[in-house]
């Protein structure tokens, strides 16, 4: 895609066993089998190293005239309904963080719908800021609830 120079995708993971689900019942694309044991993807991100993602907010970090390519989102951040929290979701994100550090990541940001409390209480607690939102009329334009745009700074991160 344009403006995107990495993507990554983040995976949680647990056994497969009887207690969670029949493997009947599960979509087929989240199971596959690692060193002989059957597992199921519980969770997921994606970090993008990009300048901005369609149909966002754009976060003003790097200012302009830095250099934006130190600049990452994450999106299509989930946790199976039966596993929010018990700190998949945390794990998910110290991942990124992580990996953006690597990437050379200085400022990171993620999306999240006003009105999911759960999901601003996750970035919260994993040290993002409120940085803008979306006005009403372009969520209801794009169809979605209204976004947050939350942002860390990479640099105040402890290694």
């Amino acid at each position: 895609m344009i403006n995107f120079q990495r993507v990554s995708c983040i995976n949680g993971t647990v056994p497969l066993s009887s207690y969670l689900m029949a493997a009947e019942e599960l979509c087929s694309m989240c199971k596959f089998v690692e060193d002989g044991e059957e597992r199921v993807v519980v969770g997921s991100l994606d970090l993008n190293k990009c300048l901005w993602l369609p149909d966002e907010l754009t976060g003003m970090r790097p200012g302009v005239n830095e250099d934006s390519q130190t600049r990452a989102y994450l999106s299509n951040v989930c946790v199976a309904k039966e596993l929010q929290n018990k700190g998949l979701g945390y794990a998910l994100v110290d991942k990124s963080k992580k990996l953006a550090r690597e990437w050379g990541i200085t400022d990171l940001y993620v999306h999240v719908a006003i009105d999911n409390i759960a999901g601003q209480k996750l970035y919260k607690k994993s040290g993002f800021v409120y940085e803008g939102e979306e006005p009403a009329w372009r969520a209801r334009f794009l169809g979605r609830p209204r976004r947050l745009l939350l942002w860390l700074d990479m640099n105040k991160e402890p290694l």
